[in-house]
């Protein structure tokens, strides 16, 4: 009967638990200390209208977490069903890159293109990544 008795008060222990603790405002407050205020990311060229084949385009940018980028293209062309994007460069922590952009004869006449960065630290917000609008991919 002692046996049955300590089962139960262990079963018992197991669904019991401590009173929660109230939510205050000061407990919600979070000094700077914690906190780092990141700068979105952002190109700084000014891209023109077309992206040239087969040359070499320096690509810059500023802001994020400093942790790491991920730099790429999304090439559009007419009848395309699906769209992906093509890393440039992975996981570097500079904020400029060159990119020897692809041969003419990788994508169709009236192809575009969208370049992109995005911070490796990702957020609600649009803070994180930049992208261009539609370039024509010069033929």
């Amino acid at each position: 009967m002692f046996f049955l008795y300590t089962i139960g008060l262990l079963l018992l222990s197991l669904f019991v638990s401590a009173a929660p603790t109230p939510i205050t405002p000061e407990s919600l407050k979070i000094t700077q200390s914690q906190t780092a205020i990141l700068e979105p990311v952002k190109f700084l060229n000014h891209f023109g209208s077309n992206i040239p084949a087969d040359s070499n385009v320096k690509l810059e940018w500023q802001g994020g977490s400093g942790k790491g980028f991920d730099v790429y293209y999304i090439p559009q062309w007419p009848e395309q069903t699906d769209y992906y994007p093509v890393a440039i460069v992975s996981d570097t922590t500079e904020t400029h890159i060159t990119w020897h952009t692809p041969k003419k004869s990788d994508y169709p006449k009236g192809t575009t293109f969208i370049i992109g960065v995005n911070d490796a630290v990702t957020s609600l917000s649009s803070n994180w990544y930049d992208i261009t609008g539609l370039m024509t991919f010069a033929h």
